[in-house]
C-alpha cells in the first residue's frame, strides 16, 4: 500500500516545477524539507509508480543516480550529454535518437540502456569560456 505524505508531495512537487532537470537524492534533500530517508524513500516510491524516471552517471564507484520527473510516463528514451566543467545535463531527447539507436541495434546487433548511457564532453558555454588553470585549451 503507498501512503500519501507531506513530505512525498513536497518531493514530486519539487520535480514537477523543475521537469526538465534531473537530481540526485542528496540535490533533493537540500531543497525539500524532509529527512533524507524521507526523501530517498519519496523518490523510490515516486520512481516506482513512474512518476519519475531513474538513470545512472559515472561509472564503478563513482556512479550515481539521478532522477526526473516523467508524469506523462511518456518521455522518450534519451541519452544524457554531461558538461565536464560547468556539470550541465542535457538531454538529447531529438529525432536523431531513433536514428542513433537504430543505426546501433541493426548495424552493431546492440540494444543501448538509455538509462545508463551518458557522453560526456563540453557544452557551448564552456567552450566558449577560457580554460581553467591546469586544463588544455579547447582549440
Amino acid at each position: 500500500m503507498q501512503y500519501k505524505t507531506k513530505q512525498r508531495d513536497a518531493v514530486l512537487r519539487f520535480f514537477m516545477d523543475h521537469a526538465d532537470t534531473c537530481f540526485t537524492v542528496k540535490d533533493v534533500y537540500a531543497e525539500v524539507d524532509a529527512g533524507e530517508s524521507t526523501v530517498f524513500r519519496a523518490i523510490t516510491s515516486l520512481t516506482e509508480a513512474g512518476l519519475l524516471r531513474k538513470f545512472t552517471v559515472g561509472t564503478g564507484r563513482g556512479e550515481c543516480a539521478c532522477y526526473q520527473y516523467d508524469g506523462c510516463g511518456g518521455r522518450p528514451e534519451h541519452i544524457h550529454l554531461k558538461c565536464e566543467r560547468c556539470g550541465e545535463l542535457i538531454h538529447m531527447d531529438c529525432a536523431f535518437m531513433d536514428t542513433i539507436l537504430s543505426h546501433f541495434l541493426n548495424e552493431h546487433s546492440f540494444s543501448v540502456d538509455c538509462g545508463r548511457t551518458v557522453i560526456y564532453g563540453l557544452c557551448a558555454g564552456c567552450r566558449e569560456k577560457k580554460p581553467e588553470n591546469g586544463e588544455e585549451s579547447e582549440a
